[in-house]
């Protein structure tokens, strides 16, 4: 049976209907959601050849600083070692596999909990205490592995695949339109931790159009960024981005909020709501003031773990003065992604059932419809 739907799903005949142009385009057909053999060819053909977002350099500022995170089934730690450098590595002791660190903090090296042996925060080995008797033990050889990683507008991505194309140069179109938000000079808040019952791809269709505003977000985001003036840009490289303009006479995007100002934009942006997304699931809103990220962690088919973050500038968290309005913004991210969670999950519900068929998309989910066709594109290919 999985044969079957393997040959059935990974055919450009089966995926024609959303590889036509968006006036003719449907959805991905439902097993691209449901079935577990394409999440597994996702995680070869995807998720372990592509960028994915590790975390921000403001979690790791000054040397010593860490964090850890598991992605897709690795355990690592983001540290900046004692010259500076930003580093991804394994967090797992090469000599009896314990787990070196857990959470975040600061150090001047990782020691093992079990035996004592002890990394520097470059990944190399620099104490392995009695080992000396060992013949042919060589501490040199026995570093944390580390990953590939690329720091683009303030963000740590990670690479799997270490023949993989750089991704900064693909996404220069990208970082034009958001140099005036300064988005790399923003420090994270974790403002919520949600374990998602339903495919990843479910919300990233979702954060990626503003069509559900007229009913889904009817009472929140609908009057003041009404669906039927949402557009989507061009996009020349691995990204897509919404752009939902204010309601003629309503307030700019960045009065919202009620924090103090920080980036310098253009008339367009500072009347819009702007949503983008870098293939496969790093999405965020840029704003006038502040900055919401959302971070996501694939578990199975049908479920991933959720770190939805708000960015704000340092000198906006420092004040005293702005943490209300700091506290606002967040309760109003966790409003809206509420009301997203229902659209999910009866998507899901959908999804899942054995009647459910690909659907014709609208001109509002073009969006949708580019991220499709990356995702085609890679799917297809042989391994």
């Amino acid at each position: 049976m999985r044969t079957a739907t393997r040959r059935k799903v990974f055919s450009r005949d089966a995926l024609s209907g959303a590889g036509q142009p968006l006036e003719r385009a449907s959805t991905l057909p439902p097993e691209a959601y449901t079935d577990p053999a394409v999440y597994e060819r996702e995680i070869d053909c995807i998720l372990r050849k592509e960028w994915l977002c590790a975390g921000r350099v403001d979690q790791v500022r000054e040397p010593g600083r860490y964090v850890t995170l598991d992605l897709l089934g690795d355990r690592l730690v983001i540290a900046r070692d004692l010259a500076g450098d930003v580093r991804v590595l394994s967090r797992v002791c090469r000599h009896r596999a314990a787990e070196l660190v857990s959470g975040a903090g600061r150090a001047r090296a990782f020691r093992c909990p079990y035996h004592a042996w002890t990394y520097g925060l470059d990944g190399r080995l620099i104490g392995a205490p009695l080992m000396d008797r060992v013949e042919g033990f060589d501490k040199s050889t026995c570093g944390l592995p580390e990953i590939r990683s690329e720091v683009w507008q303030g963000w740590i991505f990670v690479n799997f695949d270490t023949g993989a194309l750089p991704l900064g140069p693909r996404l220069q179109p990208l970082a034009a339109l958001l140099e005036n938000y300064r988005v790399s000079d923003m420090v994270a808040i974790e403002t919520a931790v949600l374990d998602s019952p339903f495919n990843w791809k479910v919300l990233v269709d979702n954060f990626m159009e503003a069509y559900h505003h007229i009913a889904i977000h009817k009472e929140t985001l609908e009057p003041i960024f009404p669906a039927t003036l949402s557009r989507v840009l061009d996009n020349d490289g691995p990204y897509s981005v919404l752009v939902m303009p204010g309601r003629e006479g309503g307030p700019d995007a960045g009065d919202i909020s009620h924090l103090p100002r920080h980036g310098t934009l253009d008339d367009w942006q500072r009347r819009s709501l702007v949503a983008a997304v870098v293939f496969p699931f790093h999405l965020f809103v840029p704003g006038a003031d502040s900055l919401t990220w959302y971070q996501l962690f694939p578990k199975a088919p049908d479920c991933f773990t959720l770190r939805i973050h708000t960015c704000v500038p340092q000198a906006t968290l420092d004040d005293p003065g702005c943490q209300e309005a700091i506290d606002e913004l967040q309760e109003f991210t966790r409003l809206i992604h509420r009301q997203d969670i229902a659209a999910c999950e009866a998507v899901w519900a959908g999804l899942t059932s054995r009647s459910v068929e690909a659907g014709r998309l609208s001109h509002l989910e073009r969006s949708i419809w580019q991220f499709n066709q990356w995702w085609i594109a890679r799917m297809v290919q042989p391994l």
